[in-house]
């Protein structure tokens, strides 16, 4: 059990420190010297869980891919609105950008690779909860009349990639945060029903309370 336990945290290491040196230099400029250095592991500690700098990348994109799995499947009661569950989800994904290694790396490694797992690809997930959402806000008669078959994909599409230019530009929080509000306050006026654009809460939700 305390080898399974060490082996268990040896993992985590490498795929912390794998996941800084992806996101800072790329999937071609990182060496498995760089990974092992940054871990602070040997060499053979990683191969013990990898048998190539290709299977450590899967491992980052895979552990990011979970935790933007989680990020999408909080529940929500079946009453609420689903645009403004897509304006939480929104900053939800900032703030896993601003905190997680492992997301900004596979995020870099999908405008690097062509041919990144289809498992693991993190902008079809995340297209896919955009699209569901907005099909659940038409059927509640939250959307505009008229809003043409691809709005869901331009949605996915404008959200992901604004979230993700502000994570690679290491803004505060804070202001992230606003200007994910910002955006909002302007798509609103495009997709909501002008009878409840102005009701929905477009800044950060306020964090759950602990206990």
């Amino acid at each position: 059990m305390v080898k399974q336990e060490r082996a268990q945290r040896t993992l985590r290491r490498i795929i912390s420190a794998a996941a800084d040196r992806f996101e800072q230099d790329g999937y071609s400029g990182t060496t498995l010297d760089d990974i092992t250095r940054a871990a602070g592991v040997s060499k053979g500690a990683l191969y013990f869980h990898f048998a190539s700098k290709k299977e450590v990348a899967d491992a980052v994109a895979e552990h990011s891919y979970g935790l933007l799995e989680d990020l999408l499947d909080t529940a929500g009661s079946p009453d609420d609105s689903a645009l403004q569950q897509l304006i939480d989800r929104t900053h939800g994904l900032s703030r896993l950008l601003h905190t997680e290694p492992t997301l900004r790396a596979a995020l870099r490694f999908h405008r690097e690779w062509a041919d990144l797992e289809p498992d693991f690809d993190h902008y079809a997930l995340w297209q896919g909860a955009v699209e569901r959402l907005l099909a659940h806000a038409a059927e509640r008669h939250e959307l505009r009349g008229g809003l043409p078959g691809e709005a869901g994909r331009v949605l996915a599409m404008v959200t992901l990639f604004s979230v993700e230019s502000l994570a690679v530009r290491r803004l505060p929080e804070e202001e992230v945060a606003q200007q994910i509000t910002d955006l909002w306050d302007v798509m609103l006026g495009a997709f909501a029903s002008p009878e409840l654009a102005r009701t929905f809460r477009t800044g950060a939700p306020e964090p759950c309370p602990v206990g």
